[in-house]
């Protein structure tokens, strides 16, 4: 699964040009950029606090990540994305496991990552509309071992709430890199190809120490 395991650089220009081909969804709003500002605030918030909670063991924290990017992350929204073209040939079947595996693979990945962090600060630099209903929400998280690390959030509102569809990391974007990996390993092996790929970054996942 080498493709899924390769970092494909964007730019932040780049990433602008995916405004359009998100799948615009039935419920979706106008996104006001100052209450996705606070949303992402919130969040941010939430997530150092639980980072910082030295006394908490590891899987908790990772535990408590992961609740918070549960309910924070439009996940359909972006799998459907990450499989490219392949979603319109794939089955109702392969729809449903590849986004069932796609979600855990995404929490899995993040809740660890981010669980043995501590002692990071979180501050809002700017917000603005993005499309009519998108906001991007920018951001600097202050670290004690490295330079500031600048962060842009899309977000789009819709009745159960705001929800990301974007990450993008000194201008990589988030699904932009799983879209090219994913696509990688589907022009290779099938969707099928891929679902199995997915299982077994899981169960490498179970077989390692948090």
């Amino acid at each position: 699964m080498n493709a899924m395991g390769t970092m494909t650089r964007r730019t932040a220009a780049m990433a602008m040009l995916l405004v359009p081909l998100l799948p615009k969804l039935g419920f979706a709003q106008r996104t006001p950029p100052e209450e996705t500002a606070r949303f992402i605030d919130t969040l941010g918030q939430q997530a150092l606090t639980v980072l910082g909670a030295a006394s908490l063991p590891l899987t908790d924290r990772e535990a408590r990540v992961r609740e918070l990017l549960s309910r924070s992350i439009d996940f359909q929204t972006i799998g459907r994305f990450a499989l490219g073209p392949a979603w319109r040939r794939a089955s109702a079947d392969q729809k449903s496991e590849y986004q069932r595996l796609f979600q855990e693979y995404v929490l899995r990945t993040y809740s660890r990552r981010l669980g043995g962090y501590a002692g990071e600060t979180f501050r809002i630099t700017g917000a603005r509309a993005l499309t009519e209903t998108d906001a991007l929400v920018s951001t600097e998280i202050q670290r004690p071992s490295g330079p500031p690390l600048a962060a842009d959030w899309r977000v789009r509102g819709g009745t159960t709430g705001y929800k990301i569809l974007d990450v993008m990391v000194s201008g990589v974007s988030m699904i932009q890199t799983q879209r090219s990996e994913f696509t990688a390993v589907v022009r290779r092996d099938g969707v099928d190809g891929l679902i199995a790929a997915l299982r077994a970054r899981l169960g490498r996942f179970s077989a390692s120490p948090s």
